[in-house]
């Protein structure tokens, strides 16, 4: 089965003057995304780094609706996001989706360095095979 993993980073966030402020906003809204988005949503997201975000969804779905929903929550800071498309190893959806694995988490991570290194808001690579 294939699914899309997620990986959001917030841009320049250690120069951010109000960067505790944020972060309570970030737990809010991924709280609130978890719920709103249920439908999608195979592993919650969670905190995995820092000010940096991860969530395992359904393949296909509407993630921009999932990137809309953050940019708007987070007061439209600019934020970096990683998508990875592609089969996991761990299908064990108890776990945490930082504690799961696979080709799409593999292509979400290469995605997100990716965005990082050439300042684009959004990076897509999926697995063909």
């Amino acid at each position: 089965m294939i699914y899309q993993v997620m990986v959001f980073d917030i841009k320049n966030s250690k120069q951010l003057h109000d960067r505790e402020y944020i972060q309570y906003k970030l737990i809010d809204a991924i709280k609130e995304v978890n719920e709103e988005h249920s439908n999608i949503i195979v592993s919650n997201f969670i905190i995995t780094l820092g000010d940096e975000w991860q969530g395992l969804l359904k393949y296909p779905c509407h993630y921009q609706k999932v990137i809309d929903f953050f940019e708007k929550k987070l007061n439209n800071l600019d934020i970096y996001c990683g998508i990875g498309i592609g089969n996991i190893s761990i299908h064990n959806f108890e776990l945490t989706v930082n504690q799961l694995d696979g080709p799409a988490f593999y292509l979400a991570r290469e995605a997100i360095t990716y965005a990082k290194q050439k300042n684009l808001s959004l990076v897509i690579l999926k697995d063909w095979v």
